[in-house]
C-alpha cells in the first residue's frame, strides 16, 4: 500500500519468517502461549477500544493503536506501531477493510502466536451508499461503518467477550460480568435513539461522506446521500454546481458536517442553498475508555434531534 511505503527496511525484512493466524469471530483460535502478567490487548481505533475496555475492565491490558489524532482512513504505519502489535496476544479491529493496513501491520509484526479477531465477520454488512447528486456507481465493497449503529455494536461487544474469554479462560467470568453490563447499557442507549428520533417527521440525512447508512436504516432516517465519498476529498467543482442544485430541489434543511474535518465546504454549500450546517461525530478521532462511544452516541442523538426538529 502506497502509505506504508516509508517503513524502514530493516522492519520489512521481518516479512521473510511472519505468520498470522488470523480468526473468525466465530472461529476457535488455539489456546494462548503460558504467560505472566495480564492478556495483552491491542485495538485499532476508539471504539473498538471502547467496547474492549469496558468489556475486559481490570482484568486485561487494552491499548489503542491509533493515536486520538489520527483516523483509520490516514493513518500511517511505523515501527513503534509494529513494536506494540509485537507485544500483543490479541488485535481486535472493526474489520470490513476499514483498516486497509491490517495485512500488512499483522505480517510485519511477525507474531504467529497473535490472535486477530475481525468485528465485522458476523454482522450483516451493506454497500456503500451512492454520492449525492453524483453520476456513477458508490464505491466499491461494503460500507465499514458499523459502529455508528448501537445495536451492530451490542453484536461486536459479543464478539469481543468471545475473544477474551477463549484468550484467557481463567478470567471469563469477569469478562462476562462485564459484558452483560456492558450490554445492558448499549440496549438502553438503542432505545434512546428509537424513542427520540421515530417522533420527528422530517429526518432527511445529508452527511459528508458515506459514515450513516447503518444507522439510517436503523433509526428509519432518510439517507438521501453523502457529498464526498472519503473525508479528503472534495468534490471537483462540476459535482459542487450539481450538489447546491440537488440540495435546492430535494429541500434539504441541514447538512451534517463530522468532527475531526474542517466543514468549509459544507458551509459554502450551505451558503448558496440555505440549509444549516450541523454536526455529527463518527468517533474516528480521539482515544478510547469504557463510556468513551455510550457518551458519543449520545452528543450524535442530540444533534440529530435538534436539528431534525428545526
Amino acid at each position: 500500500m502506497n502509505r506504508l511505503t516509508f517503513i524502514l527496511s530493516s522492519v520489512r525484512i521481518v516479512l521473510l519468517t511472519a505468520m498470522t493466524v488470523i480468526v473468525s469471530s466465530c472461529g476457535q483460535p488455539a489456546a494462548p502461549a503460558a504467560r505472566t502478567g495480564k492478556l495483552r490487548v491491542l485495538t485499532s481505533f476508539l471504539p473498538v477500544q471502547s467496547h474492549t475496555a469496558a468489556i475486559a475492565g481490570d482484568h486485561a491490558e487494552v491499548r489503542q493503536l491509533l493515536s486520538a489524532d489520527t483516523g483509520p482512513h490516514d493513518f500511517q504505519l511505523t515501527p513503534a506501531d509494529v513494536k506494540q502489535l509485537a507485544e500483543a496476544d490479541v488485535f481486535i479491529v472493526n474489520g470490513a477493510g476499514l483498516e486497509e493496513w491490517l495485512e500488512e501491520l499483522t505480517a510485519t509484526a511477525g507474531r504467529p502466536q497473535l490472535v486477530v479477531v475481525d468485528l465485522s465477520r458476523d454482522l450483516a454488512l451493506t454497500g456503500n451508499p451512492a454520492p449525492f447528486a453524483a453520476a456513477g456507481a458508490p464505491e466499491a465493497g461494503k460500507n465499514p461503518h458499523t459502529w455508528l449503529d448501537p445495536v451492530l455494536a451490542s453484536q461486536q461487544a459479543a464478539t469481543i467477550l468471545a475473544a477474551l474469554q477463549t484468550a484467557d479462560p481463567a478470567n471469563a467470568a469477569a469478562y462476562a460480568a462485564n459484558a452483560a453490563d456492558y450490554a445492558r447499557q448499549l440496549d438502553a442507549l438503542d432505545v434512546e435513539y428509537r424513542t427520540t428520533l421515530a417522533p420527528l417527521e422530517n429526518k432527511n440525512l445529508v452527511t459528508f461522506h458515506d459514515a450513516f447508512p447503518y444507522l439510517a436504516s436503523r433509526y428509519g432516517l432518510t439517507y438521501i446521500g453523502c457529498i464526498s465519498e472519503f473525508p479528503e476529498k472534495d468534490p471537483p467543482p462540476q459535482q459542487l454546481a450539481a450538489l447546491v442544485d440537488a440540495i435546492r430541489d430535494a429541500k434539504v434543511g441541514v447538512l451534517f458536517a463530522e468532527s475531526g474535518y474542517a466543514p468549509d465546504l459544507l458551509k459554502e454549500i450551505a451558503r448558496q442553498t440555505g440549509a444549516r450546517v450541523s454536526q455529527l461525530d463518527t468517533m474516528e478521532l480521539g482515544l478510547g475508555h469504557p463510556s468513551a462511544y455510550l457518551e458519543r452516541m449520545r452528543g450524535n442523538l442530540a444533534a440529530l434531534k435538534a436539528a431534525f426538529e428545526q
